[in-house]
């Protein structure tokens, strides 16, 4: 949902939807009279086990809500990862580096995108399925889904994507991975991602009747109208909200196809063993297939010294896809500069707060010197736009790293800079991607000749 800026799971301002309220699955035909035909949801529990080869350890229960209940539910499991406190920080932060338009209420915004798409989901907490009673609209995939012409269908199709969650949760423990990393955004981001482009390539088999490249070709293929289709369907919804959301589906359904392309639903297991620990690997898949280069960690120090009466509210990592969010708001969508992005190997951000003042540290590493003094140059000119005199901030660059330090512990500057330099630690993260790939193109050899049969 967003992006996690709070102790317990920052960002999920900005990802919120771990398996709840950006699943869209719902239940048309599925539902009568505000009972679950169970025939019917027995018949696609069954058949989704078989198109992605996998099987429930135990059954999950279907159950009807209304929707006034789903939507509380929706907020509650909301309320669980974060306080209001923590929702007001993350949002203010937000503005402050220029990820949200001034004025977002973060909680507001949420809670009307959880609403607006809300029709039905899987719940990872209580281990069921919920299907929204009377829910005959389902959000932007109308628009993803037109060449399946019947509504039940439709809803056959997201059970079955929702039911995928559940065989996840149940064979790979989804949820507790999640769990895990709930202190890195853009890591979240990068195993969500798996998740639901996996859940929509065999949702979709599922209502196709089979599983093949033809199949990932066609979904990738609708998937590519998905942004301006969800625009539509939640118009003012701030960008650093939806995108990270919308990622989930469309750069997920490409990964995941590309891995199902190499070696099947066992290459597509593979991931979950050694998912990519960035946006960028989920962007970029030869990244992660072809030549691993796995992100640097970032960890800030330094600050507590010279901001000794400040407390710390958030620690995360924004990663490439919100840094480059941040630069297309900055200096519009089509600015060359927004390629800069590309150019991000890690970062570290933390949140200050003292009393109701916030201090945001931002460490951000590129590839190369030259990257690092470009965006330094364009992020200051965007911040002075966006902050002007009214809250401080200072940059500063050496080598391939670049600090912002925004809000009143800029005032110390001139002291607090020369700490962070000498005391943040750098370095490059184990090595998994590459065994996950090598298993991988292992996976596809041993069965490129049974995928092309299928």
């Amino acid at each position: 949902m967003t992006w996690r800026f709070d102790g317990a799971r920052r960002g999920r301002a900005l990802m919120l939807f771990v398996c709840a309220a950006s699943l869209l699955g719902c239940a048309y035909e599925l539902v009568n009279g505000g009972a679950v035909d169970q025939a019917k949801a027995e018949k696609i529990q069954s058949g989704i086990q078989e198109i992605r080869q996998l099987r429930f350890s135990k059954p999950v229960p279907v159950s009807v809500e209304t929707r006034d209940q789903a939507e509380q539910d929706m907020i509650a499991d909301l309320s669980r990862d974060y306080t209001d406190d923590q929702l007001k920080v993350d949002g203010q932060a937000g503005i402050l580096i220029g990820l949200y338009p001034p004025g977002t209420d973060l909680k507001a915004a949420t809670i009307k995108l959880m609403k607006s798409q809300i029709a039905g989901f899987y719940d990872p907490h209580r281990k069921q399925m919920i299907l929204v009673q009377g829910a005959a609209d389902f959000g932007f995939w109308n628009k993803t889904a037109e060449f399946v012409m019947q509504r039940d269908v439709i809803g056959e199709m997201l059970l079955a994507h929702e039911l995928t969650h559940a065989l996840q949760d149940q064979n790979f423990g989804l949820e507790t991975a999640l769990d895990k990393i709930k202190e890195d955004d853009d890591r979240s981001l990068a195993l969500k991602s798996i998740a639901e482009g996996d859940a929509t390539l065999a949702g979709f088999a599922y209502v196709a009747g089979k599983m093949d490249g033809s199949v990932a070709d066609m979904v990738e293929s609708r998937l590519s109208d998905l942004p301006a289709a969800f625009a539509a369907e939640t118009p003012g919804t701030p960008e650093g909200i939806s995108a990270p959301l919308i990622f989930q589906y469309s750069a997920g359904v490409k990964f995941v196809a590309e891995a199902y392309r190499r070696g099947g639903w066992k290459a597509v297991d593979a991931l979950y063993a050694a998912p990519p620990l960035s946006s960028r690997e989920i962007m970029k898949p030869a990244s992660y297939f072809d030549y691993p280069v796995a992100p640097l960690e970032v960890t800030l120090g330094g600050y507590e010294k010279v901001l000794g009466g400040w407390t710390k509210a958030e620690d995360n990592t924004l990663g490439e896809l919100l840094m480059q969010i941040i630069l297309k708001r900055g200096l519009g969508e089509h600015a060359p500069q927004v390629a800069l992005a590309e150019r991000w190997c890690g970062d570290k951000m933390i949140v200050l707060r003292q009393g109701t003042a916030l201090t945001v540290i931002w460490y951000a590493v590129f590839t190369d010197d030259a990257s690092a003094q470009q965006f330094a140059a364009m992020y200051i000119t965007i911040l002075d736009r966006l902050l002007g005199q009214r809250t401080v901030h200072r940059l500063d660059y050496r080598g391939r790293a670049v600090l912002t330090v925004i809000g009143g512990g800029a005032r110390q500057f001139d002291q607090l800079a020369p700490a962070i330099w000498n005391s943040t630690v750098v370095r490059q993260l184990p090595a998994r991607v590459p065994a996950a790939a090598a298993q991988l193109r292992a996976a596809g050899t041993a069965v490129s000749s049974s995928v092309a049969a299928q």
